[in-house]
C-alpha cells in the first residue's frame, strides 16, 4: 500500500496547506487589526491570544486550509485518497509541533492541543471529500 503513496501529491498537498494557511494568517491579522484599530502588532497580538472567538475563527481557519491541502493532494494522486490526505495530515501536525515549539506562547495551551489534535482529522475530511467526488464509493477502508 505505501507503494501507491504519490510523494509529489502529498508535498504539494502539504505545501497548499502550509502556505495557504500563513497567507490566510496574514489576511486575517490585517482584517482584525483593521477592525479593532489595533495600534501595534504586539497590541493586535495580545488581542487576539485573550479573545476565544478569534483564536477560535483561527483554528477553523487553518483547519480548512489543512482540509484543501489533504484534497488537492489526493485530488492529484488520483488514488488512495485517504492515504494521501492522512500523509498531508501527518506533514502537517509536524510542521504544527515545530511552530508550536518555536513560540510557545503564540497561543493559548487550549488552542495549540485542539489544532495539533484536529489536524489528522482535518486532512482526513478533505480526503474523503475527493473521495466521494470522485465517485470511489461510499467508504474506502
Amino acid at each position: 500500500m505505501s507503494s501507491d503513496l504519490n510523494v509529489r501529491a502529498v508535498v504539494i498537498g502539504a505545501l497548499v496547506d502550509t502556505i495557504g494557511t500563513l497567507i490566510v494568517g496574514l489576511l486575517f491579522d490585517a482584517a482584525v487589526s483593521a477592525a479593532y484599530a489595533a495600534p501595534s502588532p504586539d497590541a493586535l497580538a495580545a488581542m487576539v491570544y485573550h479573545s476565544v472567538p478569534l483564536q477560535l475563527a483561527q483554528l477553523a481557519l487553518g483547519l480548512a486550509l489543512t482540509a484543501i491541502g489533504a484534497y488537492v493532494a489526493a485530488h492529484i494522486a488520483k488514488k488512495e485518497p485517504l492515504l494521501h490526505a492522512f500523509a498531508v495530515g501527518v506533514i502537517s501536525t509536524a510542521i504544527g509541533f515545530i511552530f508550536v515549539f518555536s513560540a510557545p506562547e503564540g497561543a493559548p495551551f487550549w488552542a495549540e492541543a485542539a489544532g495539533l489534535l484536529l489536524t489528522i482529522p482535518a486532512a482526513f475530511v478533505g480526503g474523503q471529500v475527493r473521495h466521494v467526488l470522485a465517485g470511489d464509493g461510499e467508504t474506502q477502508a
